[in-house]
């Protein structure tokens, strides 16, 4: 017969001897509690997963455009969005710089013609992404500020570099979305003064 000899402190048990003498294992004798804790890179990696998936389904929930006056649409949040949440894609055609400045001479020529291109760098690769043309994606209608409640974010999806909007901070229903255009050229800024604010 083995009968179980267990020391405990005030916090824990410190260990367990049986009147046979032979060593068990504690867990012989207690089911072992796994923590539902994640570390840190699974946290991330979850997020990751999490805004792939968002830019693979083109997700806008929670958006609406409405028009502004003196300043044109708009698109304004029907929900809150908690920091660092996806938000919208500024999505578009993904053109290299050749073919972005070619575009842009080819848009100037057009005064009632706008011209929405994105222009970044990842990986230290310069890209484009043109999202002059109607198309029903909201991302390339949200306005510019300095101090906008949007920020950026790049993220490979099937080896292609996709433009994400994140919440910079907690965003309730009814606002409108902003996003820093980061544009401060003095030929931009002589021709469209709106982005020094």
């Amino acid at each position: 017969m083995v009968r179980a000899i267990i020391k405990r402190t005030k916090r824990s048990v410190v260990s367990v001897k049986c009147a046979d003498n032979d060593n068990h294992k504690l867990t012989e004798y207690f089911t072992i509690r796994k923590s539902d804790r994640r570390t840190k890179g699974e946290v991330q990696e979850e997020k990751r997963r999490l805004l792939e998936f968002a830019l693979r389904k083109g997700v806008e929930d929670g958006l609406e455009v409405r028009y502004i006056k003196n300043k044109g649409r708009g698109v304004f949040t029907t929900r809150n969005f908690n920091k660092g949440e996806f938000v919208v894609e500024y999505s578009g055609d993904l053109i290299d710089l050749q073919e972005a400045y070619h575009r842009e001479h080819e848009y100037e020529q057009d005064e009632n013609m706008g011209c929405y291109m994105y222009y970044f760098k990842y990986n230290e690769q310069h890209y484009c992404v043109d999202a002059t043309a109607e198309s029903g994606k909201l991302g390339r209608l949200i306005n510019h500020s300095r101090n906008g409640n949007l920020i950026t974010k790049v993220l490979m999806v099937d080896k292609v570099p996709r433009l994400s909007l994140l919440a910079k901070t907690f965003i309730k229903a009814g606002e409108e979305l902003l996003y820093d255009y980061g544009d401060r050229s003095k030929e931009s800024l002589e021709n469209h003064p709106w982005l020094a604010f």
